[in-house]
């Protein structure tokens, strides 16, 4: 049983005036449904909430998440205002100025002016029931974050245009010079997959949904239901968030991946005279900076208050940072415009579409400020359309504009965005199939697109390992079942491996180094995958770091200035024949130094004998799922490795390594009639210790497996844990 057994007594008894506990009491359908809302609560801890307006589906959506998140939504309100500082410590107080810096508390307070009246009157409910919630249940939210409350609609808006910046930081070069908005500890990854009827064996569209974000903090997923007069809406969103993000209904349904488009970029001032207040210099005439000043209170550790005074000068490309003798104005995007104002609408629209030519016109819309759109549904039709708020850029490639570039330059401060009819897509390819695992746009079906019909700087041309794992079992099968898809979504194996392995072990026999030579061994044994069971991977993982560090190495005491990006992960550094994207198949291969990897396999070795005393350890013996009381042996491993299944892992405080990001939300949909989903939170669906079993779906993740969605009332009611009848 997933929820505590206290909350389960006999009989219907009344915990609270909201709060039952589950009865076994007829469900009646959404249409007669008391005017606002219920929520049903299954055995996971997954809400399904059952209303007759959409105003009563916000309001029980943020009640379900402050009774699964509340301390967590609460913190991240409370750094979205840039006042976490004033709540929570100094430690806080980087991000406080950041957010300050763009702006976001002001422009959340004008874009929730220009809601449209239905739509805004969704976000005052939402922030309602978050706070009806935090009222009627206080001995549930920490002291640590009482003072949050209560929350307002203009909250809401700050924090999903502050998550949607710090992903476009994280994805750009604006990242490195905004303080804490660089926090992102990986990468943010994905796989999305969409296949069609000539390429399923059952006639029918299927879709593959696998973010991979941390598993902490702003990145945590929360999955939803939604039963509508018009609409049943499946699946997930980030705390928080006001809406599904991915999810799925009964004719069509999305995923998203991170995309390769830059939304941000920074340009390097000159200053007419010595100091920010004698102005900065555009085309040669000397312009004054706009410059504010907010006040930023910081607790101390006893309870006190500082106050810091930030002045804050922007220019006409953005806000400034200082960053040593270097003056950057930052431009975003998102920011510049106010299409992201109606982000969470669109969102709420793609929800309610029913069919392909609706879903396009909502996305024509453009208020998603990045990712991938894939799609499929239960018309047969597949898409992906590479999406965002992308400037249009008159000059430069994507290396021009990934570094700082003139800011004495008025052409090159761009103000238009591009529209979406002009963006790359893929709609029902003949390869039957569409992908993305965070690669370049052209990339997403076989054949891959000409990059030459889009501007240079629309994306970086690039893609990972993990994604040339994904394309490789696209083409090992001409069509694929619903159980080959989850076989596929589950795999372990480490293309990097492929590439690699035969080579390193024949160089390391060929030494007389007994060290080497029983590292060869372990890794010739080795079946190459990422299961709990597989020994030789802990090895193979430790040489891979070892040989990334040798070869940046090398490659920077040749070039002190060689700037190493993660495309260069399949480049001619590392690889004898690197990624051809005529042969994306078979490239990269082969090690471009032999006695570098030598030199790394043998460090390798040593610290794995010096640390564990073998070679051939399992990897679940050191790699744990992870979360509140649970721990398991782990599996999977990362993209720099070439493995489709996803979990990072870093040391925790006993020596072993425990999860910590990626694979997030699992979605695999068929779209038959009806609909066929199995789904899974890797880590559970909940942060708050105080109803469900925190992490209790790693259980299912350990064993590769997934679980149904339940959607129908009848489902819902046959696995039901608890139910609340709100007013609202």
């Amino acid at each position: 049983m997933k929820i505590r057994s206290v909350l389960c007594s006999l009989g219907c008894m009344l915990f609270t005036t909201l709060f039952l506990s589950a009865c076994q009491q007829p469900i009646q359908s959404p249409a007669q449904i008391h005017s606002s809302a219920e929520i049903l609560w299954d055995t996971w801890g997954v809400p399904h909430i059952v209303a007759k307006k959409d105003s009563g589906a916000f309001y029980a959506f943020g009640w379900a998440q402050m009774r699964s998140h509340a301390d967590l939504l609460l913190k991240l309100y409370a750094v979205a205002r840039g006042r976490g500082a004033e709540m929570f410590g100094e430690s806080y107080l980087p991000a406080d100025r950041s957010v300050r810096v763009l702006g976001i508390p002001h422009l959340a307070e004008q874009w929730y002016v220009e809601q449209d009246v239905a739509f805004r009157a969704n976000l005052d409910a939402f922030a309602a029931g978050i706070n009806d919630f935090a009222r009627r249940h206080p001995e549930t939210i920490s002291d640590a974050v009482r003072a949050v409350l209560p929350v307002t609609p203009q909250d809401v808006i700050a924090h999903t245009t502050r998550v949607m910046t710090v992903f476009i930081a994280g994805t750009s070069e604006c990242g490195a010079v905004l303080p804490g908005f660089d926090f992102i500890d990986q990468p943010v990854a994905s796989n999305g997959w969409a296949l069609g009827p000539g390429y399923s064996t059952s006639g029918n569209a299927m879709l593959l949904a696998n973010p991979h974000l941390d598993w902490r903090g702003l990145e945590t997923f929360y999955e939803s239901h939604f039963l509508l007069p018009d609409v049943n809406l499946y699946g997930t969103a980030l705390v928080g968030s006001p809406v599904l993000q991915i999810a799925f209904n009964d004719h069509l349904g999305w995923t998203h991946t991170v995309n390769t488009m830059d939304g941000c970029d920074l340009y390097q001032l000159k200053l007419a005279g010595s100091a920010l207040d004698e102005g900065y210099l555009l085309d040669g005439m000397m312009q004054s900076f706009n410059t504010t000043t907010e006040v930023i209170q910081v607790r101390q550790q006893d309870g006190s208050m500082a106050r810091e005074s930030l002045r804050i000068h922007r220019a006409k490309q953005g806000p400034v940072i200082e960053m040593g003798e270097k003056i950057l104005a930052v431009r975003f995007a998102l920011l510049e415009t106010s299409l992201l104002a109606g982000m969470n609408r669109q969102w709420w629209e793609m929800g309610h579409a029913s069919n392909l030519k609706e879903f396009q016109n909502v996305l024509q819309g453009q208020h998603l400020p990045l990712f991938n759109v894939i799609y499929a549904d239960t018309d047969k039709h597949i898409m992906l359309a590479f999406n965002g708020i992308i400037p249009v850029r008159d000059v430069g490639d994507a290396a021009f504009w990934r570094v700082p570039v003139r800011g004495d330059d008025s052409s090159l401060i761009w103000t238009k965005t591009h529209a979406y009819a002009g963006l790359p897509k893929s709609i029902d390819p003949a390869g039957g199939w569409v992908q993305n695992s965070n690669g370049a746009p052209w990339y997403m079906t076989i054949p891959f697109l000409d990059k030459n019909q889009y501007p240079p700087n629309i994306a970086a041309d690039v893609t990972n390992n993990r994604e040339l794992r994904g394309l490789q079992m696209l083409n090992e099968h001409q069509q694929m079942s619903y159980a080959e898809l989850i076989a596929a979504k589950h795999s372990t194996r480490a293309l990097v491996a492929d590439q690699l392995l035969d080579e390193l072990v024949a160089a390391a026999r060929a030494s007389h180094d007994p060290l080497l030579q029983q590292a060869a061994d372990v890794l010739n044994r080795w079946d190459r995958q990422y299961l709990a069971e597989s020994q030789g991977g802990w090895l193979f993982g430790i040489w891979f770091e070892k040989w990334l560090e040798r070869t940046i190495t090398k490659a920077t005491d040749a070039d002190p200035n060689h700037d190493f990006t993660s495309g260069q992960l399949v480049g001619d550094l590392f690889y004898a024949q690197p990624f051809d994207s005529a042969q994306p198949l078979t490239t990269p291969r082969g090690l471009a130094d032999v006695s570098l990897a030598i030199l790394a396999l043998h460090d390798a070795a040593s610290e794995l004998q010096a640390t564990v005393g073998a070679l051939d350890i399992a990897w679940g013996d050191i790699a744990r799922l992870r979360r509140g009381k649970i721990d398991l042996p782990g599996n999977g491993a990362g993209t720099v490795l070439g493995v489709f299944r996803e979990i990072i892992y870093q040391q925790d405080e006993d020596g072993k390594f425990k999860s910590s990001s990626g694979d997030t939300y699992v979605a695999l949909v068929e779209f038959s009639q009806p609909v066929r989903a199995q789904v899974l939170t890797t880590y559970g669906n909940a942060t708050q210790d105080n109803a469900f079993e925190i992490g209790d779906q790693l259980h299912l993740a350990a064993k590769q497996q997934l679980r149904p969605a339940w959607r129908t009332l009848e489902e819902i009611e046959t696995n039901l844990a608890l139910r609340e009848k709100l007013t609202y």
